[in-house]
């Protein structure tokens, strides 16, 4: 590591979620002290990630959100496959499209929910175009569902990864690195600031929720 590089004063990284640890970790692997601070325990059932269900689909959940936002995720379905590749655990990670399926009586949803993933498609012209299926579409591809269901819709290339594997792994990639967390240690945002006031260190705050008490009231 570069003798400028040493010098420097450790990136505070306040929370050790999804982001904490992923931003700890980028730093690190481009040659930057780190110091990652989290309020909770070292299995990361504190944060959003250990319940989020991990769903890898821009398309699908364009229906509740603006273009903007479609096109960072569908940039994650490329981005994920790289940051996994250099971790020092397996992340289990699939892009084999997402399902949807309705029964008759919600038939009047479907057809809305269809009319806003069309409004997507028109915003964002290059992204992969939903498929209808009929029964036998449906059979082709989940036969289970065959007997249950009698049309959907196929959202090529979205996929799903394991939070919980990803949290763990990038505790292993850390630790490889000699970056440990200190866990347990809850610090505000402006306790923080103090901390790297004297050595004129970045704070980097992702903690989240966790940082709801720092949050300024919304100005009426």
């Amino acid at each position: 590591m570069p003798e400028s590089v040493q010098s420097q004063p450790p990136v505070l990284v306040l929370g050790a979620g999804l982001m904490g640890r992923l931003l700890a970790l980028s730093l690190a692997q481009a040659g930057h002290p780190v110091r990652l601070v989290d309020a909770g325990q070292p299995d990361g059932s504190g944060a959003a990630a250990w319940v989020a269900a991990a769903m890898l689909a821009p398309l699908a959940e364009s229906a509740i959100t603006e273009p903007s936002v479609v096109a960072m995720g569908q940039y994650a379905l490329t981005r994920w496959p790289q940051l996994i590749k250099g971790l020092n655990s397996p992340v289990y990670f699939q892009r084999n499209g997402t399902l949807i399926v309705w029964h008759r009586q919600d038939a009047h949803e479907a057809q809305r929910f269809s009319g806003l993933l069309a409004q997507t498609g028109r915003a964002l012209p290059e992204l992969p175009k939903p498929r209808g299926l009929d029964g036998q579409g449906l059979a082709e591809l989940e036969p289970t569902l065959a007997q249950r269901f009698h049309q959907g819709l196929y959202l090529p290339e979205e996929g799903q990864l394991d939070n919980r594997q990803l949290l763990a792994a990038l505790i292993d990639s850390l630790a490889a690195r000699g970056i440990s967390i200190e866990w347990n240690t809850a610090l505000t945002l402006e306790q923080a600031q103090d901390i790297q006031a004297d050595q004129g260190g970045w704070v980097l705050d992702c903690r989240g929720l966790g940082a709801r008490a720092d949050w300024q009231a919304p100005q009426a």
